[in-house]
């Protein structure tokens, strides 16, 4: 049984952060600076074992829930759900802590209890309504790649509900999402569901050096019903294949976009606070790392990244 609880978002990527800041930001007394992310000295905090699927291989893309105040008796304070790019299984894992230790759980998904054909991926997990929503994509048989939805009461066993959640565009070869609407990231801000999404169209060229990855926008007032960008939130850069798997992070009333790109990790900063953008691109944060999810505790950002790999940011 799930409560629905004021301290949903603690801990959660939501939180503005520091609070101190956001005033000052907003009248135009300090610009935007992110301190250096450290690396964990125990890095990787969770590696695979013989019972995944993916043992030998990265743990590539993880999806944390804060749990306390939010389930009913959880095994711990975090629930982590974990998967590889190929594989056909969605893990949970649980930890006291975003550093750990972690220990695997079970397979919360499996492909053979979705529509997809091939390899299901990128868990993105937040809490509405009594119930834990996970965004996730694979391959369907259709060759595209569109997001589909799975829910569960406890957040330790999922059903899908909803395929597709986010199709994509009709016009697959020339639409800039015509071919996937993968790597989900969703966020709760308030009462909206935002989401960031990874674009691709099988002969998109607008973009540079005809790059068909983009970063696009989606938004929902219940998590079901979404409305995508008309264009995308973030281009590539000349000579980049643009970024991909992004992720949205609220701090001192502006927003930060992590994503994945030529070189590393690499992040863009609203010019406002409007999700929407503009964006200005203030280049690479971590050399070595990718697949970022946000995670706020005590007063520090957890960047938990593929590997699995954190590092830490302290003002």
């Amino acid at each position: 049984m799930i409560q629905d609880s004021k301290r949903t978002t603690k801990g959660g990527a939501m939180s503005t952060f520091p609070l101190q800041y956001t005033t000052a930001s907003a009248e135009g007394q300090m610009g935007f600076h992110l301190p250096k992310p450290v690396p964990h000295e125990e890095n990787p905090v969770l590696a695979a074992t013989d019972d995944q699927e993916f043992a030998g291989q990265q743990a590539t893309y993880i999806s944390v829930l804060p749990t306390t105040g939010i389930l009913e008796n959880p095994i711990d304070a975090f629930y982590a759900y974990v998967a590889t790019h190929d594989g056909s299984e969605i893990w949970l894992a649980t930890a006291p802590h975003p550093l750990g230790p972690w220990k695997w759980q079970h397979v919360a998904l499996e492909l053979s209890a979705t529509s997809y054909r091939n390899h299901i991926s990128s868990p993105s997990v937040v809490l509405h309504g009594g119930e834990v929503y996970m965004y996730f994509h694979g391959v369907h048989e259709s060759g595209s790649q569109p997001t589909a939805l799975a829910t569960s009461k406890d957040g330790l066993h999922f059903e899908q509900r909803i395929f597709p959640i986010i199709g994509t565009h009709p016009n697959r070869r020339n639409h800039w999402y015509g071919q996937s609407v993968s790597y989900v990231r969703v966020v709760k801000d308030g009462p909206m569901f935002i989401g960031t999404f990874q674009g691709n169209g099988r002969g998109y060229n607008e973009q540079a050096n005809g790059v068909t990855t983009v970063s696009g926008l989606a938004m929902s007032e219940d998590g079901i019903h979404w409305r995508l960008s008309k264009r995308p939130l973030l281009g590539n850069k000349p000579g980049s294949r643009g970024p991909f798997a992004s992720v949205l992070v609220r701090l001192w009333g502006r927003w930060l976009m992590l994503f994945n790109e030529d070189g590393g990790l690499s992040g863009a900063v609203s010019e406002g606070s409007d999700v929407a953008g503009p964006y200005e691109h203030i280049g690479q944060v971590i050399e070595t790392a990718h697949w970022p999810f946000p995670l706020f505790h005590e007063g520090k950002l957890y960047l938990l990244c593929a590997g699995i790999n954190a590092f830490v940011v302290e003002w």
